[in-house]
């Protein structure tokens, strides 16, 4: 996880910078983007935080993936948004994704 924690803020850091945004706005942005909305504080508090992960536009999502796939590889991506989650929001986990079969 150690790992993970430092490629995620390698993550925030380059979109940052890509975007031209605060850090704090790239980490949000981020986290939109790798959040299913299942988890309970999504639920019950993300409207009052004015947080809404569909509010991303397109070009938003192409942009975040491509700089996951830079930092993290190619790996699955919905396991790659599993373990940035786990790390953006620690306490409201995704659930994780199930391994796909390759046969």
């Amino acid at each position: 996880m150690c790992e993970d924690r430092k490629k995620v803020e390698a993550l925030i850091s380059r979109l940052s910078e890509v975007e031209g945004v605060s850090w704090s706005e790239a980490r949000r942005s981020l986290h939109k983007y790798v959040c299913e909305g299942r988890c309970e504080w999504y639920r019950t508090k993300s409207r009052e935080a004015g947080f809404d992960r569909l509010d991303l536009k397109d070009e938003e999502r192409r942009l975040i993936g491509k700089i996951i796939r830079e930092v993290m590889g190619e790996a699955d991506m919905e396991e790659l948004k599993w373990r940035i989650h786990r790390i953006l929001c620690p306490g409201h986990p995704r659930p994780r994704p199930k391994i796909r079969d390759s046969t």
